[in-house]
This record gives C-alpha cells, sequence and structure tokens, in this order.
C-alpha cells in the first residue's frame, strides 16, 4: 500500500512538472509573438524589472519640475522688483503721518561711456605735431579740441591720461563728429593720450 501512495504521488509530482514545463514554452512562445508584433510594428520593448526604479524615476521627474518652476519664478520676482532691469527706483520719504511717495526725479548719474570712433596706437606724427595717423586714419588736433574727460563723474584733470603731445606708440581714444571712412578728420576730443 505505501508502493502505491508513493507511485501516485510520484506521477502527480510529473504531472505538474509536465504541466510547469508546458506552461513555461506558452509563456515563452506567446512572449516571442509579442516581440515579433513590436518589431513589426517598429516599437522596442522597453520593460523595467524593479517597480521602485519606476517609483525612483517619477520622484526625479517631479523634483526636476518643481525645480525649475522655482526658478522661473524667482527670476521672474527678481525682474518685476527691477533689480535685472538696470534701473535704479525711486527715493521714498518716510512720513509716518502721510504716507506721501516722493519722487524727487532720477537721482545723480554714477558713470557714463563716452562715445569714442578714434582710438588705436599712433603710427606716425606729422611735422606740425598736432596730426597723427592711426592705421589708415589721419586725425589733426585743433585748438577747437578738447582734452580729457569732463562731466560730474570725472576724475580730476592731473589723474588722467592725456597729453597734448603726440608721439608715435602712444595709445590715443577720442572722438570726431567728422566721417572716419574718409581717412582724414578732425579730433573733436582727445581722452586720453599716453
Amino acid at each position: 500500500m505505501k508502493k502505491s501512495s508513493y507511485k501516485s504521488a510520484m506521477s502527480k509530482l510529473k504531472t505538474s512538472e509536465d504541466f510547469q514545463e508546458r506552461t513555461l514554452e506558452r509563456l515563452n512562445l506567446e512572449r516571442h509573438k509579442q516581440i515579433d508584433n513590436d518589431k513589426r510594428n517598429g516599437a522596442i520593448p522597453m520593460k523595467t524589472a524593479n517597480p521602485a526604479v519606476k517609483k525612483n524615476k517619477v520622484v526625479i521627474w517631479a523634483t526636476s519640475i518643481a525645480a525649475c518652476a522655482v526658478l522661473t519664478l524667482s527670476i521672474y520676482a527678481v525682474n518685476q522688483n527691477g533689480s535685472g532691469s538696470g534701473t535704479v527706483p525711486d527715493p521714498v520719504t518716510n512720513n509716518p503721518s502721510g504716507g506721501v511717495v516722493e519722487n524727487n526725479g532720477p537721482g545723480p548719474a554714477t558713470s557714463a561711456k563716452h562715445r569714442v570712433n578714434i582710438d588705436g596706437v599712433i603710427d606716425e606724427v606729422g611735422v606740425d605735431g598736432q596730426s597723427f595717423r592711426i592705421g589708415e586714419l589721419w586725425v589733426t588736433v585743433t585748438e577747437n579740441t578738447t582734452y580729457g574727460i569732463t562731466g560730474p563723474t570725472a576724475p580730476d584733470p592731473s589723474e588722467q591720461l592725456v597729453s597734448k603731445e603726440f608721439k608715435v606708440g602712444n595709445t590715443v581714444s577720442g572722438f570726431t563728429s567728422g566721417d572716419v571712412t574718409s581717412g582724414k578728420v578732425t579730433a573733436d576730443v582727445i581722452y586720453n593720450n599716453f
């Protein structure tokens, strides 16, 4: 009797192994059919084996989008406050009784750029000492030519690098209202000559 129960258990086990083997073959066949269909449709099968990886990807994407949103809003806020626009806010007077804002107009200029269209190293000085050549441009200095930088924020004339004597090798910057493409101009201003 023990032999028959052993044989019946072994046959059930054998059947179970056969069933398992056939099931695996069928699943493998179905998977190959699906891959073949995807290849025909141009799709590439991609599977994530670990569901935690999918969750991590979602968290990373959400965090990245949130960081971009915060950065965008902060840039927008800075530009709305005028910090990034290059303008100076109007002065405000603290008056606790009235709460009135006084606008006294724009403040004093802090700096400004001068227009420069004569710029370079002197290649040649004329016989008179009052004309010089920078590249192909001849510049003539007259009694109407102003020397140095002027204005409320200009440094003292003694601190400026401007000389009335022109020498070969000096660096010169200035401005002329004449046409520099003509090859010969009269200087309105000489900002520096050193």
